[in-house]
């Protein structure tokens, strides 16, 4: 597959990004919107192509592209561009909304539903908020520094609260794999 110049150019976002890879050539200026970019909001860096040959973001790649790990048995068969549609009935929400087509069918949801099945609750709103926002970037650096258990005892009570409320999301999440399977023809 060859560069797309057009899409490049026309799917620039500014940024002060700079490569941290020698040898590779960067302006450090712009990053690419991937090819999935309405649905998951991500850029790409302008040497992303030169490395991977597509402009997929990893997340998009993983989820929705055809790649293959003969040692973990994996076979990921998605067509990994999701093709967008305006006015379509959704069969989730059962309304008439902006669709995306669904990675292993050419059936659409619409992309609030298929955020929603794909991505999980990405509702943040109830997580729990660090009780020392001065230093959380101090503590995120070396979380297991004995200062945080003597000096910051909240810090042992967040850890509890916001354990608890992640494994809560990730259990619903695990419970919703079937809304990761296309409502009409379950591929």
């Amino acid at each position: 597959m060859e560069k797309d110049i057009k899409y490049e150019n026309n799917n620039k976002v500014v940024t002060e990004w700079t490569c941290p890879h020698p040898g590779i050539e960067d302006s450090g200026l712009y990053e690419i919107k991937c090819k999935n970019y309405e649905l998951c909001r991500e850029t790409i860096p302008d040497w992303w192509f030169q490395c991977k040959g597509n402009y997929l973001c990893t997340g998009c790649h993983m989820m929705f592209g055809t790649w293959k790990n003969e040692k973990a048995g994996v076979n990921q068969t998605g067509k990994g561009v999701l093709d967008i549609s305006d006015n379509l009935d959704c069969h989730i929400c059962l309304e008439v909304k902006r669709s995306i087509s669904q990675p292993n069918c050419e059936h659409t949801l619409c992309i609030n539903c298929f955020q929603r099945c794909y991505y999980g609750d990405q509702d943040t709103e109830n997580e729990p908020k660090f009780p020392y926002p001065d230093i959380e970037d101090e503590y995120d650096e070396n979380p297991e520094n004995p200062k945080w258990d003597n000096d910051y005892p909240l810090i042992q009570i967040y850890n509890t609260i916001w354990n608890k409320w992640d494994d809560e999301k990730t259990h619903k999440y695990t419970n919703e794999e079937h809304l990761r399977k296309c409502p009409l023809c379950r591929k």
